[in-house]
């Protein structure tokens, strides 16, 4: 099973404001989170396949 990051753990990690992150879930820019009781929690496998992603362009630049 995925390890679990909450809201606070990911915005400390991705350098962001909570409210940045809900912008992005709600743009579609971002996965939604998994609602656990009142908190909500996202895979640690999705965050860095959205990492892989948003740096891909760069990561292919660099290579040259």
């Amino acid at each position: 099973m995925a390890e679990l990051v909450d809201k606070a753990t990911l915005c400390e990690r991705l350098n962001i404001s909570a409210r940045t992150v809900e912008n992005m879930v709600s743009a579609g820019t971002f996965p939604p989170p998994v609602r656990v009781g009142k908190r909500v929690y996202w895979s640690e496998i999705a965050v860095r396949n959205w990492q892989r992603r948003m740096f891909a362009a760069q990561e292919a630049w660099t290579s040259h």
